[in-house]
């Protein structure tokens, strides 16, 4: 059965699509083709809106910045979706097991296999990997496209490095489960997805599609002891770590003094207070099966 396929990428994302071209007739070869190659980033939502409704499936080329963008349109024309990861992090295609490598990418959605994901809100705002405040963002003022373009997922390193020097300190109040917890903090990370960050893990049982969120809150703490519990939270092993908090539940609220930025998929879209909820299963998007 030849397939419609809407091909959009975003000329902000690091790889661009330069690479693409010679995928083009394969897409071709499946069906009709639509490619376009939007002048600014802003108007993916819009060709998404216009033109998803008319096709089989969408496919989007870019990061995770360029998929949250897409994100409220892709869930609103409920189209199957495929991702060539074209970004720096490319932390969701690392969660669902997506190659960076954009030909074995491509057989993943010549190959048909799906899977329903969840997805998350915070206030207004949709994301499908995480939200940060603290370390986080600081840690993403302190990169610039041309540290991303250079030094690829390394950049996150650098940016991590510099935001450690001016290690950020809020007071929360976290509401969860029927449970208040008021902390002194330095990071609260709420995730959807597994990775986040430029390859960080949420935690070792995190799932896409499981309903729940992953909270990890960091409470201030040296930067000797923050240091020492960087590989608990790179491999998401933060259950027994000192002077850090992980729960899951399926909806939580968040408020900080003084006010803090909030970035979602590492882009910064909100401002607490934050409330988050996850609407189960709501995307479907190519991908291997889960392993058992």
């Amino acid at each position: 059965m030849r397939t419609s396929t809407l091909l959009i990428t975003n000329p902000g994302s690091r790889s661009g699509d330069d690479d693409l071209d010679e995928l083009v007739e394969r897409f071709q070869a499946l069906g009709e083709l639509t490619f376009e190659r939007p002048e600014t980033p802003e108007e993916l939502p819009r060709l998404i809106r216009e033109i998803g409704p008319e096709v089989d499936q969408v496919v989007i080329g870019g990061g995770d910045g360029t998929f949250n963008l897409a994100l409220d349109a892709l869930l609103e024309i409920k189209r199957p979706v495929g991702l060539l990861p074209l970004g720096t992090a490319n932390d969701l295609a690392r969660s669902l097991d997506i190659p960076e490598d954009l030909e074995r990418a491509f057989a993943i959605v010549v190959d048909g296999k799906t899977r329903h994901i969840d997805i998350s809100r915070a206030n207004d705002v949709s994301f499908v990997n995480a939200i940060g405040m603290g370390l986080g963002p600081q840690m993403t003022r302190e990169m610039d496209g041309e540290t991303k373009s250079r030094l690829g997922v390394l950049a996150y390193l650098v940016g991590l490095v510099k935001a450690f020097r001016r290690q950020p300190r809020f007071n929360a109040t976290v509401r969860v489960n029927g449970h208040e917890h008021i902390c002194q903090c330095v990071q609260i990370t709420v995730a959807n997805g597994i990775h986040y960050g430029g390859g960080m893990t949420i935690s070792e049982d995190a799932k896409l599609d499981n309903g729940k969120l992953d909270v990890v809150i960091v409470m201030h703490q040296s930067n000797l002891e923050l240091l020492g519990n960087a590989d608990s939270l790179r491999w998401g092993r933060t259950r027994n770590a000192d002077n850090i908090i992980h729960l899951r539940c399926s909806e939580i609220e968040i408020d900080a003094e003084p006010e803090m930025e909030v970035t979602a998929d590492g882009e910064f879209l909100l401002t607490t207070p934050v409330h988050c909820s996850i609407e189960h299963a709501a995307l479907e998007i190519f991908a291997p099966e889960e392993p058992a």
